[in-house]
């Protein structure tokens, strides 16, 4: 859903029917969950500010500029949950729960709240549904609730979260009915507790 859950300006009929009956999805990243870790996890102590509407900061010479590091590292206070599942549920309450006129907002506390993959998604999305008009003009919200969090038994690291997703609208949005979602996700420890680090959307 909305939430999955970014990039340079999407075209606004893509944005739509990527968003029909799931959350946001981003269409630059892969759907399959890095094996090394991003959306990753290594295990990082860092803090932080609030994300903007803008791409994240190009590279310069093959390397990110340290103020473009430090920003990206940086997390909200409060962003850090006491535990993998709890940080894990938060990301996702927010991921599948939004509205044609919010869905920018809310992938800007999404970045505000994440680190690594999750983040740059996160502020891509922000940045290509601000310009969307066709989210707001069509009336499209997307609603859910979590069903199962659990660490992956195959995949040491990764998480697996199962979301039921109802999205409505005018149009092709009216009357779709409930969906399952899976999402590949990972955590990182932060100083202030933990918070995701990937979140890899799979239908």
């Amino acid at each position: 859903m909305r939430r999955r859950h970014a990039p340079s300006i999407l075209l606004a009929a893509s944005a739509a029917a990527a968003l029909a009956g799931c959350g946001l999805t981003d269409p630059y990243t892969a759907k399959q969950p890095s094996k090394s870790v991003p959306n990753s996890t290594p295990t990082l102590t860092k803090q932080s500010t609030v994300a903007t509407d803008a791409d994240p900061a190009p590279e310069q010479g093959g390397t990110i500029p340290a103020s473009a590091r430090a920003t990206q590292s940086q997390l909200a206070p409060g962003a850090g949950e006491p535990s993998p599942e709890s940080a894990l549920q938060r990301y996702a309450r927010l991921y599948i729960n939004w509205s044609g006129p919010t869905v920018a907002a809310d992938q800007r506390e999404l970045a505000a709240i994440s680190l690594d993959q999750a983040r740059a998604q996160a502020l891509q999305a922000a940045a290509s549904y601000a310009h969307d008009q066709t989210l707001k003009k069509s009336g499209v919200a997307n609603s859910g609730h979590v069903v199962a969090i659990a660490s992956s038994i195959t995949t040491p690291g990764q998480w697996v979260t199962v979301t039921s997703e109802q999205t409505t609208g005018k149009g092709d949005y009216t009357g779709l009915p409930p969906t399952l979602h899976v999402t590949y996700a990972q955590v990182t420890r932060a100083s202030s507790g933990w918070v995701v680090s990937e979140w890899a959307p799979q239908n």
